[in-house]
């Protein structure tokens, strides 16, 4: 039988291997060399080591034969994307959604950021569904570049902005978006807590927040005529009350 001693120090190997699981998640785009791991986990060098040894061998994390930078694996890949028919975010998120949508009489998306690109994973309507906003669930955007996408921007720092400006130039210059035009837009969302945006017909409000170990966003918009500014800073304020409520600030 397992002594207590046994058991908790299980409990902490899980917690550190899920940890650092959740760290590579963050970095994934760039991946993480050994000295930069040890750095932010504060564990020793030789616990890293046999921690991504480890996972490796599972599947969960691999390493790139070029910069030695670890990031997660196919396994972590494929235990992710099982989860996508029925999204736990969405279970956990449903009942605020409808009743934004009720409260709004609009439709209403959540989005999660996957690097550089939000991720639509879910459309609530309180009419008839629209074949045209029910398209957008599965659609990915580059961040800045959408309702919610701006308010998920809006949470990195304006260096890492920058970095993902310049990483993405030609796309966003093909959309007239400079680095002072994109930052205009975040430093806008910052200081009303939620994102205000218009394009192609439509205009609409994003709010993004954090969810360990990443960020999602609630999104709701309609077409610009039935959403004039005044209009936008309510719904705005509604959105963020209710997950306010469902997150428990």
């Amino acid at each position: 039988m397992a002594t207590e001693t046994s058991t908790s120090s299980g409990v902490q190997s899980l917690e550190r291997a899920f940890g650092l699981l959740a760290l590579l998640a963050q970095q994934h785009d760039y991946g993480m060399v050994m000295r930069q791991i040890v750095q932010a986990t504060g564990l020793s060098r030789p616990t890293v080591h046999r921690m991504i040894s480890f996972l490796m061998r599972l599947h969960y994390v691999e390493q790139d034969p070029t910069t030695h930078a670890y990031r997660l694996g196919s396994a972590a890949m494929l235990l992710g994307m099982r989860t996508m028919s029925r999204p736990p975010l969405v279970s956990e998120f449903l009942h605020t959604m409808r009743r934004i949508a009720r409260r709004t009489g609009e439709g209403v998306f959540m989005l999660v950021r996957i690097g550089d690109y939000s991720y639509n994973i879910h459309s609530e309507q309180i009419s008839a569904r629209s074949p045209a906003l029910q398209n957008l669930v599965g659609a990915t955007r580059l961040l800045g570049l959408g309702i919610g996408s701006l308010s998920l921007l809006s949470m990195m720092s304006d260096n890492e902005i920058r970095l993902h400006h310049a990483r993405h130039q030609a796309l966003y210059m093909a959309q007239n978006l400079s680095i002072a035009r994109l930052l205009t837009g975040v430093t806008r969302t910052r200081q009303l807590g939620y994102s205000v945006a218009t394009g192609e017909g439509v205009a609409g409000v994003g709010y993004a927040f954090d969810l360990a170990p990443g960020q999602a966003a609630i999104s709701v918009f309609a077409s610009r005529a039935r959403m004039p500014l005044a209009r936008r800073h309510e719904i705005g304020a509604i959105v963020m009350q209710e997950v306010h409520s469902q997150i428990g600030r």
